[in-house]
């Protein structure tokens, strides 16, 4: 049930003269589709060693990204070990050997910069990035320095006690920020005590030790499950005849491959936690109010409905959620909306701050937005208008060398063909309000929305 809604008070005064806002504001018209060039890739599996090279050229600018990605994530950490992944990750850049000479964290940062670049580490659930951005005269240094970072970390005691420390510092601080913790608690209210909706506590983050680490990266980091990407000014012949120097003596290890960590499960019908939860902060300045919503996997009939369902409702400035709440009462800076996504599963987050005394009401104000997608058809000049931000978006990342290689790595963790964004782009292109509307009656009901809000006590 929606959260009750507190009586609004009566304006003292009233400046004469001025309308009141439109129920339904008019959106401009939407400009014509552009056509959206989808880079081309090779993908190669160098078959004694199962490591995959992906090239994307984009030549023009001469900017090269290089990025080493292996199937290791927070949900590969041990039963009962969480933050394992995420301390690895951190303390690949920390210290390594490179030519039978341990380097620590300091020199490896500035072996980085003068390639004229810094290396990025980036965590995803089922994905560890290495990255470096450098000129293509360069890319063959970068690769190896991110080779030995990947392959050979020392995982040295005295750094693994700061980074710990830090992680920890950082979590506390996400547990007191009323936006970070309802995000955290998100997932506990969508997969309830399934790993996926795990929460990392400090305590888990201290319990972390230098062996874990170790055995994690000794059980998943090996060539079969890692992809060298490339992509920017760079043909693939010329990149196979300098890529393959640098790796040619990583080889698979005997041990057999080990199945991965279970898919998250699809959400259940029914919320494992109260359709409403409050989380109290006292002490915050602003409340933050989330609604989520089920999603679909990469691999649904509907997932293009449903990636157009989610821009309808809070994807852009002129997007209902924010019209509603933002534009039309001004009540927040502004609403969001995210997919976490997943090939079988998926879950769309609203989320909104505010003062705490409108917690309640914007809170009403999102679960009727998401639920009147059902009831509601969609004007065709407003899906045109969401379609084409979606596409414009996904232009403006395939533009950069570093987007792209966020696209390729995205799909390369979920398995898919380097024909499917081509693909959902077809399929995107093809969805008609009709089916928007249906993927709101089949997933976003009243008793699948969950409601999370997170600062003072409401009423308070």
């Amino acid at each position: 049930m929606p959260v009750p809604v507190p009586a609004a008070g009566q304006m003292a005064t009233r400046v004469p003269d001025v309308p009141a806002p439109s129920a339904a504001p008019l959106l401009p018209e939407p400009g014509p589709m552009l056509a959206l060039h989808i880079p081309e890739r090779t993908e190669t599996v160098f078959g004694e060693h199962g490591l995959t090279l992906i090239v994307a050229p984009r030549p023009g600018l001469p900017l090269v990204s290089v990025a080493l990605m292996v199937r290791c994530g927070p949900a590969f950490d041990p039963p009962g070990r969480r933050g394992v992944a995420e301390l690895m990750a951190q303390l690949l850049t920390r210290g390594a050997r490179r030519r039978d000479r341990w380097v620590d964290g300091v020199a490896l940062a500035r072996q980085a910069e003068a390639l004229g670049s810094a290396v990025s580490v980036r965590v995803e659930d089922r994905l560890t990035v290495l990255e470096m951005t450098v000129l293509a005269p360069r890319a063959a240094a970068a690769l190896a320095l991110l080779s030995d970072l990947l392959r050979h970390p020392v995982f040295a005691a005295t750094d693994l006690l700061a980074v710990r420390a830090q992680a920890r510092d950082a979590l506390a601080l996400r547990l007191q920020d009323p936006a970070q913790l309802a995000a955290l608690v998100a997932r506990r209210t969508a997969w309830g005590a399934d790993p996926q909706g795990s929460v990392t506590t400090p305590a888990q983050l201290m319990a972390v030790r230098r062996e874990d680490v170790v055995a994690l990266h000794r059980r998943w980091v090996r060539p079969d499950r890692v992809a060298v990407v490339l992509t920017g000014d760079l043909d693939t012949a010329g990149a196979r005849a300098w890529v393959w120097p640098v790796l040619a003596d990583w080889a698979r290890p005997p041990e057999p491959l080990l199945d991965e960590p279970a898919e998250p499960p699809a959400l259940l019908a029914a919320p494992r936690l109260p359709l409403t939860l409050q989380l109290p902060l006292p002490a915050a300045a602003q409340t933050s109010v989330l609604v989520c919503a089920p999603f679909v996997g990469t691999e649904a009939e509907d997932h293009a409905a449903g990636t157009l369902a989610a821009a309808v409702v809070g994807a852009g400035y002129s997007a209902r959620l924010n019209q509603e709440v933002r534009i039309q009462r001004g009540l927040s800076y502004g609403v969001t909306g995210r997919i976490e996504q997943h090939r079988l599963t998926g879950l769309f987050i609203a989320s909104a701050q505010t003062d705490h005394v409108h917690a309640a009401e914007v809170a009403t104000l999102m679960q009727t937005q998401m639920l009147a997608l059902a009831q509601q058809p969609v004007g065709a000049a407003e899906l045109a208008a969401r379609r084409a931000a979606l596409i414009g978006g996904l232009a403006r990342q395939l533009d950069t060398t570093s987007g792209l290689v966020a696209r390729i790595g995205e799909d390369w963790a979920l398995g898919a063909a380097p024909a499917r964004l081509a693909r959902w782009l077809a399929q995107l292109e093809a969805i008609s309000p009709a089916q928007v509307r249906a993927f709101a009656q089949r997933h976003w009901t009243a008793e699948r929305l969950r409601t999370i809000v997170a600062g003072p006590p409401l009423g308070r």
